[in-house]
């Protein structure tokens, strides 16, 4: 038995069981620890043997006789163990002061307990949590469809010391959901991971998550539901503070859209006619889709692009675009049009603003028109149409190329 600790042997079950006694060579080293993660007796050694299939209790009894558990009922087979004790239970390191520890076995097929007592003394204890200062998750109702509205979450605290700290949400059924790595503050800034890849050693100063939910990498977003954002830091000592926000995750999945036929006429265009376009588009995703105009049946001039009809590029629609050889306007698919008329369309009104969308499974047609007044770059250039996501990726593109001759 250690030397410098009082033991005491408690058989609950008169008589020892023949042989070895159920839990024997018990011993902690050293007796007094100071936890604070400077290095020098930080954590005690727990060593014990077992004689059967048992149920293992370790615990420590303060003056005031509350028990705080450090194995509770796990299953041990025959054999010899150790354990290390860095003064943290449940996320909390033990203050300065004197404690009865406690080795107590339960054996699995008589119920006989034995346990072994013994005497620790805790000095100089770290037992002040870190601090996650200002903890914010904005907006609380998250839409993760790349509609561009309420699409990301930003997570944001101030830490006050350095921590291992991990950020992910969970579930109604406790499942849970990794949010990622925080933005770095500086581009060579390079994160120190932990065992889990959304665990991460931070320093002091303001932290910031930006969560999509996946979709900005083709996965689908959690279900719909409510969530829990969790944040969890832990200090070197061991002691760990939670903090916790509310969130709603609505109309949330991957948008996908395609173009089912694409027509160009007539081939031949004289300088000063104009060229006809028809498209059908289908929803073919599970979420609606967002659009917007100009509206289908406009017609541009050879010298117009959508931004000249004040219809700007906005992250998250959907339009039918025309591009072509010679395009020399700086930007893929200079003429845009909604996807389908405003009576085909769904009307929303998000945050006081109207929005259109088509639903999934939703056909429309686009109709198109251009007016050729400038002389082309090129002789007989091909026209194409594609499906613009803006700001996100060109869905179908360089369908149906064709060629038109322009005459002058």
């Amino acid at each position: 038995i250690l030397a410098g600790a009082a033991l005491v042997v408690t058989f609950l079950i008169s008589g020892c069981a023949a042989g070895r006694p159920l839990v024997y060579e018990v011993g902690i080293q050293p007796d007094v620890i100071s936890p604070n993660a400077d290095g020098v007796d930080d954590v005690a050694r727990v060593t014990y043997k077992i004689s059967r299939h048992s149920r293992l209790y370790i615990y420590f009894i303060d003056a005031e006789g509350r028990e705080y558990h450090f194995r509770d009922g796990n299953r041990r087979s025959p054999g010899e163990y150790e354990a290390l004790f860095g003064g943290g239970i449940e996320g909390q390191v033990l203050s300065d002061g004197q404690y009865t520890w406690v080795v107590e076995v339960v054996d699995d097929s008589s119920g006989e307990t034995e346990k072994v007592e013994g005497q620790l003394t805790v000095v100089g204890a770290d037992s002040v949590g870190p601090e996650l200062e200002d903890f914010t998750v904005f907006p609380q109702v998250f839409t993760p469809n790349q509609d561009g509205i309420n699409d990301r979450i930003s997570i944001s605290y101030r830490l006050m010391e350095p921590a291992e700290v991990e950020v992910y949400i969970r579930d109604e059924g406790g499942n849970r959901h990794p949010v990622g790595l925080p933005k770095t503050r500086w581009d060579e800034e390079q994160f120190e991971l932990e065992e889990s890849p959304s665990k991460v050693a931070l320093e002091p100063g303001l932290w910031e998550y930006d969560y999509d939910g996946g979709i900005d990498l083709g996965a689908s977003p959690p279900p719909d539901g409510q969530y829990t954002v969790v944040a969890i830091a832990t200090d070197k000592a061991g002691n760990r503070v939670v903090n916790e926000a509310p969130l709603t995750i609505e109309d949330g999945g991957l948008p996908l859209a395609e173009i089912q036929t694409v027509e160009f006429y007539p081939t031949v265009v004289p300088l000063g006619g104009t060229l006809h376009l028809t498209v059908t588009v289908e929803n073919v995703g599970g979420v609606a889709i967002r659009t917007k105009g100009p509206a289908s049946g406009t017609t541009y001039t050879s010298r117009e692009n959508f931004n000249t009809l004040g219809f700007y590029e906005e992250p998250g629609i959907f339009r039918v675009g025309v591009d072509f050889e010679g395009n020399t306007d700086g930007r893929p698919y200079t003429y845009r049009w909604q996807l389908g008329r405003d009576e085909d369309l769904e009307e929303r009104i998000i945050n006081g603003q109207r929005y259109q969308y088509l639903l999934p499974g939703q056909r429309v047609t686009v109709v198109g028109h251009i007016t050729i007044i400038d002389e082309p770059p090129k002789i007989n250039p091909y026209y194409w149409s594609g499906l613009v996501h803006e700001q996100v990726r060109i869905v179908n593109d360089r369908q149906n190329p064709t060629e038109i001759t322009i005459g002058f």
